[in-house]
């Protein structure tokens, strides 16, 4: 069995989560098999465990999901370095990856990140800071192969675009 994957990245408030959601959506009407794993699910709890820790979790996912017949992943993932997206995708272990990052403004992911996270959690105010960032850095990393918009779109429209990309892509 091929095995294939979808790394969805981009800064925190990019949209990552619910895109995800909404093409599993689009993927369970056509009735594709796949697994769905959120890199920021793997690593909850606190202290924050440090990457490597995260990408084994990441790897025994995939690996069983692959072992349960689900040949196409779908993973969200913060990758903030070039090295990082790359082990994200070695771990994953698909003989083919497909990496789309949603971008957004600075001013759009913290307004995002703001709203979401609850003021009394102590790290809200560092990530409001560090989605800014990365929202400039994140888009501009080599391995990335489409790059979508994510601040003046519907999260539908986004989703539907990131599955016409993977319709296309799976076919070839």
């Amino acid at each position: 069995m091929k095995s294939e994957a979808l790394v969805i990245t981009g800064a925190p408030g990019s949209g990552k989560s619910t895109v995800l959601g909404m093409v599993g959506t689009l993927l369970e009407i056509d009735g594709i098999a796949f697994a769905a794993v959120e890199c920021d699910e793997l690593a909850r709890g606190w202290p924050y465990p440090p990457l490597p820790e995260v990408l084994a979790r990441l790897a025994a996912v995939t690996a069983l999901q692959r072992q349960a017949g689900r040949s196409l992943t779908l993973v969200v993932a913060t990758t903030e370095t070039d090295g990082e997206l790359e082990q994200v995708i070695e771990a994953i272990g698909a003989e083919r990856t497909l990496v789309v990052c949603l971008r957004a403004p600075a001013d759009v992911v913290a307004g995002r990140v703001g709203a979401r996270e609850p003021d009394a959690w102590p790290g809200k105010q560092h990530l409001v800071a560090h989605a800014c960032v990365l929202a400039l850095q994140i888009p501009d990393l080599g391995r990335i192969d489409a790059v979508i918009d994510s601040s003046a779109q519907l999260p539908a429209t986004v989703a539907g675009e990131v599955h016409g990309l993977l319709r296309g892509w799976t076919r070839r």
